[in-house]
């Protein structure tokens, strides 16, 4: 007994001191060093020495090096590495979190993006000195981040329509149209009396019809323009809608490439243009295939068997097919929610917009055909599709682009008022780095 008690004891003093000797490597230490306190969590050496690795490995310039260079990456990552840790655990504390097959998802759709398998783009993210693990850590890291933004603040941020049409103007101006342009202007001298007006206007007119009988712009003005363009065809070149009067523009916007304005006044006299070519940011068409749909719900409940439910739904289906009654009065008689005044009546549907066996049960249906009963939690339906179309929300998507995008920006705004209130409120203790 003596014997295994003595061994047990030589076998933990043997261990202990191994450890003493692991823990006062110098190296170990170093890198196991605390370099700051985030509330309950540390960082330390070894892991802001890896962060600061994959910053720099990821730079696109090589060139940047010296002392005061590498300080300032050190403390731009510390701050990082605080930020994210204050970030976990503020999520931590309040719930939030992203499921794996979230991150599975994201990672899956980043190596579509790069024409890659997951192994491919594990083996590309290795050999550019970051591990796949910590790489799959940054994202749910940042999937965090942004359920704690729209959470935070986005779901609270209100943009009125003066701010989407003040930034639909914006992004015009970034992104303006640009026209070559031919011009004829028939010019009022300063003193012209109103008769004299008159008959430039008749004269205008006289021009349009001249145009639009197919006479070439370029023969007409060398014959009538009074600008000084007219010598050479009235052609003006390319112009920025930016550099051009507001009346030219509000007349340029009623018409297509090749075609001419009717005849307008300034202050200078009668003008016409005409847009030889047209080059801008061209809105790319949102088409979008709606289903007109209503349906006849029965909700479940404890006392009736879902067989019940099923088979008066089936004898509301077959009466419906021949002929016996219609969906619009069994809806008024028997359907269970709002949609039953309206004879079932659910509007046009978008892709998207319902409950997935919704949207693939209509899908499947031919014009005015009756699905089979169908269950989701509000209870057991059947459905008619009553009319398609192919409805173009390209107005729609643009304005809901440009409300996207000051959400976003004043999203990020705010943030950054957010974070700097969580970090005062926060004990974080940056220690001393030695060299």
């Amino acid at each position: 007994m003596k014997k295994k008690v003595y061994s047990g004891l030589l076998y933990f003093f043997t261990i202990f001191l191994i450890c003493q000797n692991l823990f006062s490597d110098e190296k170990y230490q170093e890198l196991d060093r605390v370099v700051a306190i985030v509330e309950k969590e540390v960082i330390t050496e070894i892991e802001l020495a890896n962060a600061i690795k994959q910053v720099l490995n990821s730079s696109k310039n090589k060139n940047n090096s010296g002392e005061q260079y590498e300080e300032l990456v050190r403390d731009n990552v510390l701050d990082q590495l605080i930020q994210k840790s204050l970030i976990e655990q503020y999520a931590a504390q309040f719930g939030i979190k992203v499921e794996q097959k979230k991150v599975d998802a994201f990672i899956d759709n980043v190596a579509k993006n790069n024409n890659m398998t997951i192994e491919e783009l594990a083996e590309t993210i290795e050999r550019d000195g970051i591990r796949f693990g910590r790489f799959i850590d940054n994202i749910r890291y940042e999937l965090i981040l942004k359920q704690i933004k729209n959470k935070e603040i986005s779901t609270k941020i209100n943009v009125s329509d003066f701010e989407i049409e003040s930034q639909l103007r914006k992004n015009a101006v970034l992104n303006p149209d640009v026209y070559n342009l031919s011009h004829i202007l028939i010019q009022n001298q300063s003193n012209a009396s109103e008769d004299e007006i008159d008959v430039n206007y008749k004269k205008s007119l006289e021009i349009y019809d001249l145009l639009k009988a197919k006479k070439s712009f370029e023969d007409i003005a060398i014959e009538f323009s009074d600008d000084s363009s007219g010598q050479t065809g009235g052609n003006i070149g390319w112009k920025k809608e930016e550099d051009l009067p507001e009346l030219f523009v509000n007349e340029l916007s009623k018409i297509n490439e090749g075609e001419i304005t009717n005849p307008f006044r300034s202050p200078n006299g009668f003008h016409i243009l005409k847009i030889n070519e047209k080059k801008g940011v061209e809105k790319k068409k949102v088409l979008i295939k709606q289903t007109k749909l209503r349906h006849i719900i029965i909700k479940q409940n404890e006392i009736t068997p879902v067989e019940e439910i099923t088979k008066r739904l089936n004898r509301f289906r077959n009466l419906i097919i021949d002929g016996s009654e219609t969906f619009e009065n069994l809806a008024k008689k028997y359907s269970e929610d709002g949609s039953a005044a309206e004879g079932g009546d659910l509007g046009w549907v978008s892709p998207g917009t319902t409950l997935p066996i919704f949207e693939s049960t209509y899908d499947a249906l031919e014009i005015n055909e009756i699905s089979k009963p169908i269950n989701t939690d509000l209870g057991w339906h059947i459905l008619q599709v009553t009319e398609r179309r192919e409805n173009d929300l390209t107005d729609e998507s643009i304005k809901y682009a440009a409300r996207m995008q000051l959400i976003n920006q004043k999203t990020e705004l705010i943030f950054k008022d957010w974070i700097k209130q969580l970090r005062d409120q926060s004990f974080i203790d940056i220690r001393m780095i030695q060299d």
